[in-house]
């Protein structure tokens, strides 16, 4: 592992939650203020409708990496349990690769639009589309491991000794996979917050009571020109965090 990758995106990340945990807020509708530029009050300026843009980009930034963790945690655990099903060589494990094929082909950003005709967006519906794209890549990483380990000689014996299935995995398989998956799990989370920026850009992300990286970016394309502020901080903000987490999974992934 390239530890000091590693430690500088840890330490990015950290201050980061840190600036947007003191600043975050709901910003009321103030027209007046409306475009203001930086200053003591507001020191990255005032959108269209006169909010905060600081207390906006910060509560943004935190309900993202948020609901990305929330992702993260259940298209790892479910793509844990698939590999287990596509290792299993017998029907089960056609209907576990037949499922895998057919997210991955679909993508996060046409489920989240299928589901959000079918239902209104929301956080459900964000959820709900990016875990279950993100489950196969989870289930393809445990299984190239799971292949490996299962051959090894310690499962070999516990097997001849009459372990259970559930026994052996719990205490042979799981463990010598989850460094692999814990690894993937980094690139979830990066991609997840990407992925929930693009849906919210679109229309079909977080609604539009809560302020989102990709509707801040959406909200201040018009004004392009004018007011590049706008687009551009919401957008650095955004490639500073993704950075900080690629930073950290490209160094555990070297290392597992």
């Amino acid at each position: 592992m390239d530890k000091r990758k590693f430690i500088f995106g840890l330490a990015l990340f950290s201050v980061l939650i840190i600036v947007f945990t003191f600043n975050a807020g709901l910003s009321s509708v103030d027209m007046p203020s409306a475009l203001e530029s930086f200053s003591s009050q507001h020191p990255l300026g005032t959108d269209t409708f006169g909010r905060d843009i600081l207390s906006r980009l910060s509560l943004g930034a935190l309900i993202s990496i948020a609901l990305a963790f929330i992702i993260t945690i259940i298209s790892t655990s479910a793509g844990l349990v698939l590999s287990f099903f596509m290792d299993e060589r017998n029907l089960l494990s056609s209907v576990a690769w037949f499922f895998s094929d057919s997210i991955k082909s679909l993508g996060s950003v046409i489920l989240a639009l299928f589901l959000s005709s079918v239902f209104s967006p929301g956080f459900a519906v964000i959820i709900v589309s990016i875990s279950l794209s993100q489950i196969p890549s989870i289930a393809r990483t445990s299984y190239s491991r799971l292949v490996i380990v299962r051959n090894e000689e310690f499962v070999t014996y516990a097997e001849s000794e009459g372990m259970g299935k559930l026994a052996i995995a719990m205490r042979h398989l799981i463990p010598h996979v989850m460094g692999e998956v814990s690894s993937q799990a980094l690139g979830v989370f990066s991609s997840s917050i990407l992925t929930e920026s693009a849906l919210s850009f679109l229309g079909t992300g977080i609604p539009v009571l809560y302020p989102s990286l990709g509707s801040m970016m959406n909200e201040g394309r018009t004004l392009m020109l004018s007011r590049p502020s706008l687009v551009v901080i919401p957008a650095l903000t955004l490639f500073l965090i993704t950075l900080s987490l690629n930073l950290m999974y490209e160094a555990s992934e070297s290392y597992s």
